[in-house]
């Protein structure tokens, strides 16, 4: 198993883009999965309805799928805490 700790950007397909803390792990199947944390109450509207994007760890891309987008009632508040699940190469 393979984890990352540390700085990350989220990408959104409207071209935005937000800095965020990943805590990621990868299992010998490739398989990858994790969670992205924000800060800033005022990212939560925008982040709310992401259901999809792209991570970049030291630059390299990641694609993603958020499965349930009600995770956020779990941690509302701050900080904002979302899962993901990645849809392809991990990019750690």
């Amino acid at each position: 198993m393979t984890t990352y700790a540390g700085p990350a950007v989220l990408l959104i397909d409207d071209g935005r883009q937000f800095d965020t803390a990943a805590d990621l792990t990868k299992d010998s199947s490739g398989t990858w999965h994790g969670t992205l944390t924000f800060h800033g109450q005022d990212l939560v509207p925008v982040l709310l309805n992401v259901q999809d994007g792209h991570v970049l760890v030291d630059g390299r891309p990641g694609e993603f799928v958020r499965p349930d987008r009600s995770d956020w009632t779990i941690n509302s508040g701050s900080p904002f805490v979302i899962r993901i699940l990645g849809s392809g190469e991990a990019p750690f």
